[in-house]
């Protein structure tokens, strides 16, 4: 009876070494734009508009997933369908906003006034179309529609969004990523007292730190407006760590400055919490 206890006890403490160095292999920090996971992101963004023209608050909900293991469960195929691995190679990406607004500012039509509601919604799906171990390229298209209830809380237009990230794993040392970006925005339906016209480069390095129980992200961008011709540009950095005590999950906070003269804001500051299982 003894030889039976030890025996088990023996792969139950086997059983758990590799549940455990499993574990650390993950990459749950949802750092990495090309890992695809089941992820939800509860997070709020604050900022003051530069010139003291006002501030705002946007409260998001956001819920992604792998695109492939879903679609394999709801036709009731096997395993080793095609449909089970095109969850590692689509991704998307739902995003809800609640804004309040601020303006201090005298000009315009919505001088010196205060606005809340809900804010655009937005969808993203995103394709690994290469991935070697140096680099992982990934296209993808964003649409964000106009469900704003308020026309200074969002584009006040349907727009579209076409993007590309190239991801380079290590690229500065272990536990790095680079993963540069380009986004276009453009409208659909704005007309020329709206129109959008956007280029969004995007400069993104991650490190992760104690063995991926922190993580710290740099993340400078420029925003070419092709219709104003202005320059916003900003930079932000994050720090982030994981709960231990609740698998997956993790808190982070992200300040950042406006740059130049076209500055989107003087600061922001952004505070989240994630939920990320596979």
């Amino acid at each position: 009876m003894k030889q039976l206890r030890r025996y088990f006890l023996t792969i139950i403490v086997v059983l758990a070494a590799n549940v455990c160095h499993s574990q650390e292999k993950k990459d749950n920090t949802g750092t990495n734009p090309a890992n695809f996971t089941y992820d939800t992101r509860f997070y709020s963004e604050m900022a003051e508009l530069p010139n003291a023209a006002g501030s705002y608050l946007t409260n998001f909900f956001e819920f992604r997933w792998p695109l492939g293991k879903d679609l394999a469960k709801a036709s009731g195929v096997e395993n080793d369908h095609m449909l089970n691995n095109l969850g590692k190679k689509f991704g998307t990406r739902m995003r809800f906003r609640y804004k309040d607004l601020n303006i201090n500012s005298p000009e315009g039509a919505f001088s010196n006034s205060n606005v809340s509601g809900i804010g655009d919604m937005d969808l993203r799906l995103l394709w690994m179309a290469y991935a070697s171990s140096k680099m992982i390229i990934v296209p993808g298209l964003e649409a964000t529609f106009n469900t704003a209830s308020h026309e200074t809380l969002g584009f006040n237009a349907n727009v579209l969004a076409p993007t590309l990230f190239f991801v380079f794993p290590g690229l500065l040392g272990k536990g790095s990523l680079f993963a540069p970006g380009y986004q276009y925005l453009f409208d659909m339906d704005g007309g020329d007292n709206n129109k959008i016209s956007r280029s969004q480069i995007d400069l993104y390095f991650v490190w992760l730190l104690g063995k991926g129980a922190n993580w710290l992200i740099i993340d400078p961008q420029v925003i070419v407006d092709h219709d104003t011709d202005k320059f916003p540009a900003l930079v932000e950095v994050e720090y982030g760590y994981m709960i231990k005590a609740l698998p997956g999950a993790s808190v982070y906070v992200r300040p950042g400055a406006g740059i130049g003269s076209d500055r989107p804001y003087d600061w922001n500051c952004e505070f989240g919490l994630k939920f990320i299982w596979r």
